[in-house]
């Protein structure tokens, strides 16, 4: 009864959204340069120029640096012998391979990489935004968005950019493929990179793979007849997470066997994220390996134990102005409850890892940013 009443709503959804699609281009020169927006150019450039006049350095972590000089170039070696640190080598071995090959700093690259990122980053953010909530007002959701990403990421060490990235790509994937109703070979290949970005963190890549399993039960849910008509989703997701979970398996039991490795261990997890409030309220010491702690060496990751009050806060003004989270699911799109998802997976995997919380950031802002407006103008008639 209520697959079938979700089904209804997401038919009426598209239709609306089709309607408004029919008269939008979603190709061509002038939509190409309204995705990338003046705020992401004059930011990129902004960042750019920090970066390249040493006002803002986005550093390599110690495990980059130790898997270099100890596997060189050679990264798919690291990653078939099963090192637990042999996926996230394989996405920082282009940095050391162009540093040396140009004779630059591999920071420096680094961060000129990450600036890359970031834009490519602001021009994903458009098109998931389109795809989910359609172009009108997009021009405000995308700019929001895009402000608060390059803001953040001044408060950043880097390494969780690209895990932000991933994040990003699997978003995609699933929602352009509910918006076009095909799944295509970009969408495949999104998913992958998508989970091989994550792959700089345990952590991280747990929430990108569930998050791409995530996209198969949402179509399960609300959109059946999609899937069956498009097996090929299921098998490259399938067959994408069969890549990586031996990876994240590995990386699974490291974390476990640095809490102990006993029944305990998971517990004790909760110290290296932001469950650690818990945790320490009932006496469990810390045992955060610095390294691992997004933003290590930068402001944010010292600002992260103040999550709950952003919580707290966002969920009182939230219900006070109407907002009810089963009737929201209910009658949201297929791909509106993809993003919905994205954050609910961040914020249980945040409990263990501040790296999953903070990766939850940008679909939480794209959510907002769809919301911020209508609450804006409801207040403002509230108080009239």
């Amino acid at each position: 009864m209520i697959s079938g009443t979700l089904a209804a709503q997401t038919r009426l959804h598209h239709d609306r959204v089709g309607a408004n699609r029919a008269t939008q281009p979603i190709s061509g020169g002038p939509m190409k340069i309204e995705r990338l927006g003046l705020v992401a150019i004059c930011a990129t450039l902004s960042l750019l120029l920090t970066v390249l006049v040493g006002w803002k350095t986005f550093s390599l972590n110690s495990q980059a640096w130790h898997m270099w000089q100890s596997a060189g170039h050679d990264p798919l070696g690291a990653l078939l012998s099963g090192h637990p640190h042999g996926l996230r080598y394989l996405v920082y071995y282009p940095i050391f391979a162009v540093a040396e090959f140009t004779n630059s700093p591999p920071d420096l690259v680094f961060s000129c990489a990450c600036v890359l990122v970031l834009l490519f980053m602001s021009m994903l953010v458009a098109r998931i935004s389109i795809d989910v909530w359609g172009p009108k007002g997009y021009v405000w959701r995308r700019d929001t968005v895009v402000f608060c990403m390059f803001a953040m990421s001044m408060l950043m060490n880097g390494r969780l950019l690209l895990a932000f990235y991933g994040y990003l790509l699997i978003i995609f994937a699933g929602a352009d493929w509910f918006t076009r109703r095909e799944w295509k070979s970009v969408h495949t290949i999104s998913v992958i990179l998508g989970c091989l970005l994550a792959g700089v963190s345990s952590g991280t890549l747990l929430a990108a793979m569930a998050l791409s399993a995530g996209i198969i039960l949402v179509a399960l849910l609300m959109e059946a007849k999609l899937l069956k008509n498009n097996p090929i989703a299921a098998v490259s997701i399938a067959l994408t997470l069969a890549m990586f979970v031996g990876y994240a398996l590995i990386g699974l039991g490291k974390n476990l066997a640095f809490y102990g490795g006993d029944e305990a261990a998971v517990i004790r997890m909760l110290d290296h994220g932001a469950g650690g409030d818990i945790a320490k309220s009932f006496g469990l010491g810390t045992l955060v390996e610095q390294d691992d702690v997004p933003a290590s060496g930068g402001m944010l990751g010292s600002a992260l134990q103040y999550w709950w009050i952003g919580v707290v806060v966002a969920a009182v003004v939230a219900r006070g102005y109407g907002w009810r989270p089963v009737h929201m699911m209910r009658t949201s799109s297929p791909a509106q409850n993809l993003v919905h998802l994205s954050i609910g997976f961040a914020m249980i995997g945040g409990l263990f890892g501040y790296s999953v919380l903070v990766m939850g950031v940008l679909p939480f802002l794209m959510f907002g940013s769809n919301r911020i407006r209508p609450l804006i103008s409801r207040i403002a008639v509230s108080n009239s």
